[in-house]
């Protein structure tokens, strides 16, 4: 937006280059910091800003990198092929914590439509929500212990999930229809049908030549109480599909591009964004009469945090946690802490035990770069840990020994491959998960005294979304770290979000966002310090009105009044001093450093 891109990642790089787009990051890193010391200043809030961390530092990036030396060390890093959320816009993998952040109400396509068995005259009826991912279709998805029916069709004879038969006789408008006979979805097994786009896809027509491919396959993941009972599954773009096809040895055909495009692979769809192409497979399953039906959907589905545009899945390579390898360490270090409300900690432990792989590869511009070269000549995978390792192990440095460790300045480097010793090595263009920055802040911005001295802190608070964000990340990335059931921090308080006077969610693109700034600027700070405590529990969602706050100040001020009486009464019944001061408490050591 500060270099005025309207468009995704390429364009932005064509345009300006890396150095440039970098260079303004770190502006506007420096600008909304200014913004927050004034912000905290208005408040009356004491920081050491002086010992604020930066992410994009050389000594913050070369701490981080020591968890990830822990988590190479102990075999929870590991690259994988496997279906991940992408943004079309940002060009980048997400984590599945990202995704669980962005969930909106949209409506998609609702598609039936048939595929003929090989060597049986009859229809498998399929269903799905993205027609696009009949370019990378592999397999027909039934349950074992479903039963499934015959249905007698004008002259053709179908197949459909019979708890589903009746609503999706209504659903697709056909009242003559007739039951032929009734198999278990185990039967179907094995059994191989012709894709209807056969012609048009040249290179998933050579796929379906596979013994494995283009088969009905009975699993247990299939819902058979939705769509028609049957479901295609797209290696490519299913999380679930892509571990079947892995179990079976079934090719993953995957002709889509960085920019969600599809390739020369997917021939006559090439060069489509791959949810554009909906409206094209439709139209084409209708011009071979495979189109049983299409309508429309209700659900909810992933947008993007940062771009708000809708996800896709996309099988892609990627490096992650494989969090079920810490064991029980991330939930016993969970379990130790204390949260104060059992609600957030019963949302906060169900997340940690859920134990899900985190991607933390991302193919952005901005952030801490990995710190992986590949070899050209034998494939290894060259890690280091230190700026030291580096310089050691290099061939060339471009920009000398003392270049900045972020992009793209950390692009220019080769190393000698510590395997083959060939100089053909290149980085791979991954920086971190922007969440495992903020994760590793415990130890990235503290010395090693410091981090032993102060780690774990004390208290720690955030919104209550943060239960998939900074407080997981910063939990499970201390676990790796110590390798032991370790938690970050001793408390932690789940806050809930403030909304507007109406109860909605504050957007700038509603124009319904308070600045700080312009709040603290106009009314009473104090006023507004209380009016958060009077208003609402800290657990419970609050929202936030101008005109009540200003209207009612003596309900508001109220508690501070209350407070006051509470320690009068106290203090005189203590026979307080009132002459003491706090260098008096401090002398006697009656204060510890967190209450001064």
């Amino acid at each position: 937006k500060e270099l005025g891109v309207t468009g995704g990642k390429t364009e932005a790089i064509n345009k300006f280059g890396i150095e440039k787009i970098v260079s303004e990051c770190k502006n506007v890193v420096k600008k909304y910091n200014e913004k927050w010391v004034q912000v905290d200043d208005l408040l009356g809030m004491s920081f050491n800003h002086d010992k604020a961390y930066w992410t994009f530092k050389d000594e913050f990036i070369e701490r981080e990198w020591q968890v990830l030396k822990k988590a190479h060390e102990n075999k929870i890093l590991e690259e994988d092929f496997t279906v991940i959320a992408y943004c079309p816009s940002c060009q980048t993998s997400l984590s599945h914590a990202e995704v669980n952040q962005g969930y909106e109400e949209v409506k998609d396509p609702s598609l039936f439509y048939k595929v003929k068995l090989a060597d049986e005259d009859a229809y498998l009826i399929v269903w799905t929500t993205m027609p696009f991912t009949l370019v990378t279709d592999a397999m027909v998805g039934l349950h074992p212990d479903e039963d499934y029916v015959y249905v007698k069709v004008e002259n053709e004879s179908w197949v459909v999930g019979k708890t589903r038969l009746e609503d999706f006789m209504i659903e697709v408008k056909i009242e003559d229809y007739k039951v032929e006979k009734t198999v278990k979805g185990a039967k179907f097994e094995g059994k191989k049908y012709i894709h209807p786009l056969l012609d048009k896809i040249p290179q998933l027509a050579e796929c379906a030549k596979q013994e494995n491919f283009h088969v009905a396959v009975s699993e247990d993941f299939v819902d058979a109480t939705t769509g028609s009972g049957l479901v295609h599954l797209s290696p490519a773009n299913g999380e679930e599909d892509i571990k079947i096809a892995n179990k079976r040895g079934v090719k993953v055909f995957s002709p889509i591009n960085d920019e969600v495009k599809f390739t020369e692979d997917a021939g006559e769809y090439q060069g489509l964004f791959v949810r554009d192409a909906d409206r094209t497979i439709v139209e084409d399953l209708k011009d071979c009469n495979a189109l049983v039906r299409i309508g429309k959907i209700k659900h909810k589905y992933p947008l993007c945090w940062r771009s708000h545009h809708p996800i896709v899945w996309l099988a892609r390579k990627g490096w992650f946690y494989k969090l079920d390898r810490l064991d029980n360490k991330a939930i016993d270090a969970a379990e130790s802490v204390e949260y104060f409300f059992d609600q957030p900690k019963n949302r906060f432990l169900g997340i940690i035990k859920e134990r899900h792989p985190w991607c933390i590869s991302r193919e952005r511009i901005w952030g801490c770069p990995l710190p992986v070269w590949d070899c050209g000549d034998c494939g290894e995978k060259n890690w280091f840990f230190s700026r030291q390792e580096i310089i050691d192990s290099s061939d060339s440095l471009p920009d000398g020994e003392n270049f900045e460790l972020h992009r793209p300045w950390i692009d220019n480097v080769t190393i000698k491959c510590k395997k083959c010793s060939s100089t053909n090595t290149k980085r791979e263009e991954y920086v971190l998960d922007t969440w495992h920055n903020s994760g590793s802040a415990p130890y990235s911005s503290l010395t090693d005294d410091e981090y032993t001295k102060e780690i774990p802190a004390p208290f720690f608070t955030e919104g209550i979304d943060q239960t998939r964000g900074w407080a997981y990340t910063l939990l499970i990335e201390n676990v790796i770290l110590n390798n032991a059931a370790t938690p970050p921090y001793k408390s932690f308080l789940f806050q809930g979000h403030v909304l507007d006077e109406k109860g909605g969610k504050m957007s700038k693109s509603k124009g319904n966002v308070i600045e700080g700034q312009e709040l603290l600027e106009k009314y009473p700070v104090d006023l507004v310090r209380f009016y958060f405590i009077w208003k609402a529990s800290p657990i419970e969602p609050l929202s936030f009105s101008t005109e009540e706050l200003m209207s009612r100040p003596y309900q508001v001020i109220n508690t501070l009044y209350n407070l006051h009486l509470y320690f009068k009464q106290n203090s005189e019944y203590d026979n307080y001093n009132s002459t003491n001061t706090v260098q008096w408490a401090k002398e006697n050591n009656l204060l510890s450093s967190p209450d001064i």
